[in-house]
């Protein structure tokens, strides 16, 4: 215990010495919306980019935040913004529990707490907009990688990607909990951590790396310069050489859309194209 301890400190002393400022990033024509999820009633910051259109399927990204207050989900939305933009793709940003990367360790309540949120958010975009289902990320920054790891293993039949940034990792609350390898091949992984990131970063990175590949994963590894800090240059330049072929949940007359019938919500088929309500948003105003 008093191992972990002294870890944890060292971790903290960093985080105080540092934090984790958000990167410069040129303004965006659009604006970040906040807001509460209808089922779970938590909170959220959602960016959808000015060049979404509802004929042409767009991507969805995740991204975990760490420990509060050095890492919230604000943050998260400032430093994705402008690749969404950029990049063309929705950018999601949870209020999650249980990201406490100092003296925290993932619990698996509060893991299936953010699966059951985060899988409720993306039910109700892909009903709102016409979500590329083939390109479904999730990423996460420090105490953010404990439900990065968890949600996205759990779930690589909605999930392409998982990137982990500078994340922290607990084998002992993920082993177990998600489909084997052999039943996930498609599911990319990345983990990156800084040459200067704090010891427990660095030591949970590569236990993440030996573990995951112990069991059948390929993950992508890469250190980079720097200590405990967000590029997410490094993990969009990932994403996009691994992005797959889109399909979209555009509709055809007759047909349902992804997460129809969820979230207390009636559907009674469409003309895609042609249909007001579905697929074309609505565009959220800024809070």
């Amino acid at each position: 215990m008093m191992k972990y301890l002294c870890i944890g400190f060292v971790f903290l002393g960093c985080l105080l010495t540092a934090g984790c400022p958000v990167p410069y990033t040129p303004p965006t024509p659009g604006k970040i919306w906040y807001g509460n999820d209808t089922v779970t009633g938590r909170g959220m910051y959602l960016y959808i980019p000015m060049k979404y259109r509802k004929d042409t399927p767009m991507p969805i990204l995740i991204s975990c935040h760490g420990t509060p207050p050095w890492d919230v989900a604000e943050h998260h939305s400032r430093t994705w913004e402008w690749y969404a933009e950029r990049y063309g793709f929705i950018l999601l940003c949870p209020k999650l529990d249980g990201t406490d990367g100092i003296f925290g360790s993932g619990a698996s309540g509060a893991m299936k707490s953010s699966e059951r949120y985060i899988l409720s958010m993306i039910s109700m975009l892909s009903y709102r907009y016409n979500v590329d289902r083939n390109n479904i990320w999730i990423t996460g920054f420090s105490g953010g990688g404990f439900p990065a790891y968890w949600v996205g293993l759990r779930n690589p039949d909605v999930f392409s990607c998982i990137v982990a940034q500078n994340a922290n990792f607990n084998e002992r609350n993920t082993d177990g909990w998600y489909p084997l390898a052999s039943n996930a091949s498609g599911l990319k992984m990345m983990i990156y951590y800084g040459e200067g990131d704090p010891a427990p970063i660095v030591l949970q990175s590569e236990n993440a790396i030996r573990y995951l590949r112990s069991m059948g994963f390929h993950p992508y590894a890469k250190t980079i310069p720097g200590g405990h800090e967000r590029h997410p240059e490094v993990a969009m330049a990932w994403l996009l050489q691994n992005k797959r072929t889109p399909i979209g949940t555009l509709m055809t007359p007759g047909t349902t859309p992804a997460g129809a019938g969820r979230n207390g919500s009636t559907y009674t088929g469409g003309s895609g194209l042609n249909d007001p309500i579905h697929l074309q948003g609505p565009r959220p105003e800024a809070p």
